[in-house]
């Protein structure tokens, strides 16, 4: 491989840059060459100031091809499909929330440590059930075991 850090170097400082054209005035692009003219292209750039006023005279700068349409009447813009898999699993996490809650319930009555394992053990499943986490590392060891955030939980190795 060349090392072209004196040239790089030269033309970021001075900007001077020699173009290599062939006979009909194509740039000459070589990854094998030696030279550095062959190897890289000097792109110009300058910043534009546009006047906003010409370009709207010509031209509407408003969006109108991404902007979502509203429904017309009553009809929906979801497939009814979809709609019954969110309310699907709308109602199945109601009932996960609902038997949380009475599992919380009856371990703030208990308090026997086999009790308490159990109990644990259950939330757990049922939170990883509802999607608040992965693993048992997930959540805190203290009651109601609520979920660790996500950047406080120790790596896990896949």
């Amino acid at each position: 491989m060349f090392d072209f850090t004196s040239q790089i170097a030269n033309f970021k400082n001075n900007g001077a840059y020699s173009y290599n054209f062939d006979e009909v005035g194509n740039e000459i692009l070589n990854p094998s060459s030696s030279m550095f003219q062959q190897h890289f292209i000097a792109f110009p750039m300058a910043n534009s100031d546009y006047n906003n006023s010409k370009i709207q005279s010509f031209y509407n700068p408003t969006f109108t091809e991404f902007v979502p349409q509203s429904a017309t009447g009553s009809a929906s813009t979801l497939p009814q499909e979809i709609i019954d898999q969110i309310n699907e699993i709308t109602q199945r996490n109601q009932i996960l929330s609902n038997q949380l809650d009475t599992l919380i319930a009856k371990s703030e009555i208990t308090s026997t440590e086999a009790d308490i394992q159990l109990v644990r053990d259950t939330i757990l499943t049922l939170r990883i059930q509802a999607g608040q986490g992965k693993t048992a590392t997930d959540f805190s060891n203290e009651f109601p075991y609520s979920p660790i955030p996500i950047d406080q939980r120790t790596a896990t190795l896949f």
